[in-house]
């Protein structure tokens, strides 16, 4: 069993943890922007093609004080790296961050990290030349955080966001993990009306459609996980046929529309390289101009954020539009993601939920209305 990690956005912890019960995963405890969880070969490669709302998938390798150099050198050597490095093999320290701590200097820290593994890899194989070179590398992580190291193997590469289906994008786009959250937050399911009305390059359509079919978000991109050697790699080939054969062919549409032409192209581009355009009608119009005659469906958006200079009155103008809109709507669930801490006073909606979740730098609020139940 090894000891794993999750890293995250800041407010999607316990979406990710959710995420791990389901496939399976132990021991699962949440900390902020990392949820833990214990697993074997399996699930490090069930947990890289299935989670959604993760950043990657780290193996732990060890976790000491390191408030001076000395410290890591002598963390770094006692860890047992005898089940990750043959004699044959090149290591790497390819990452280094520090957080809140002594240690600042990340060539030190990596440096240093280098040193302490070699000394205690020449004693495992009672040897006094490590290879310089060779065809299997193992690349570790180093994260000091208030003080404290932690050593890691990735086996994601690549972030987990990145599905492979993101070509192209318009400005500020959202991470496709805080779109898949927004999605899995609801109640939503296919025979409910889904509606984005600011759709930008449509990534929350696209990745609710993933959702509706079953589609795995890691099952058409490779990992860093296949190329080690110690990670069986009949499991990364056996557990993708399996989820393909999970996948369901459902009948549904997704309506998304943006003012963007541009935006429309890029989106419809985007849901064909996922997989999914048959699933979503994408339009060119503006929230001012839509008509929705559906009940007991959802809209589910990331409106512009109005951050920069000037753009102020196109916001509270697109806010107008969407209070007006949403007055003309039967029992409709709302899930809007903005920096805006008035905006449910400005679109009329009584937001009964928001949950803080940083979009890159900007704090933004998840704010939540789930309509009163109602016969469909």
């Amino acid at each position: 069993m090894y000891n794993l990690v999750a890293p995250c956005l800041f407010g999607l912890e316990k979406t990710v943890a959710y995420e791990l019960k389901k496939i399976g995963a132990e021991d699962i405890k949440i900390t902020d922007g990392r949820v833990h969880f214990k697993g074997d070969d399996i699930m490090i490669v069930k947990s890289n093609i299935c989670l959604r709302t993760a950043q990657r998938v780290l193996i732990q390798l060890g976790q000491f004080k390191a408030s001076t150099f000395e410290e890591l050198f002598q963390g770094i050597k006692s860890i047992n790296y005898s089940k990750y490095i043959k004699k044959d093999y090149k290591f790497t320290i390819a990452k280094a961050k520090s957080v809140k701590s002594k240690l600042t200097s990340i060539p030190t820290i990596q440096s240093i990290a280098k040193k302490a593994m070699a000394e205690r890899l020449k004693l495992l194989f009672d040897t006094d030349i490590l290879p310089e070179t060779s065809n299997i590398e193992i690349p570790f992580n180093i994260l000091i955080q208030n003080d404290i190291a932690n050593l890691y193997i990735d086996t994601s590469g690549a972030s987990l966001h990145k599905r492979g289906y993101r070509e192209l994008t318009v400005e500020a786009p959202i991470r496709e993990t805080i779109a898949a959250f927004m999605v899995e937050a609801t109640p939503w399911n296919i025979s409910r009306p889904f509606y984005d009305i600011t759709c930008g390059s449509g990534t929350i359509p696209i990745e609710a459609a993933l959702i509706g079919l079953n589609i795995q978000a890691g099952i058409n991109r490779e990992f860093l996980g296949e190329k080690l050697p110690f990670i069986d790699k009949k499991i990364w080939n056996t557990m993708r046929s399996h989820y393909i054969s999970q996948e369901k062919d459902e009948d549904f549409v997704i309506k998304a529309y943006d003012k963007d032409k541009n935006a429309i192209e890029i989106a419809k581009n985007n849901a064909k390289i996922a997989g999914v355009e048959n699933h979503i009608n994408f339009e060119v119009k503006d929230v001012k101009d839509l008509n929705i005659q559906e009940s007991n469906g959802f809209i589910i958006s990331n409106p512009p954020y109005g951050v920069r200079i000037g753009e102020e009155k196109e916001i509270e103008q697109l806010y107008s539009y969407m209070k007006k809109l949403f007055k003309t709507l039967d029992n409709f669930s709302y899930y809007i993601i903005t920096s805006d801490e008035e905006i449910g006073e400005k679109i009329g909606i009584p937001f009964q939920k928001n949950r803080k979740i940083y979009n890159g730098r900007i704090k933004t609020h998840f704010y939540q209305y789930l309509a009163p139940k109602k016969k469909i």
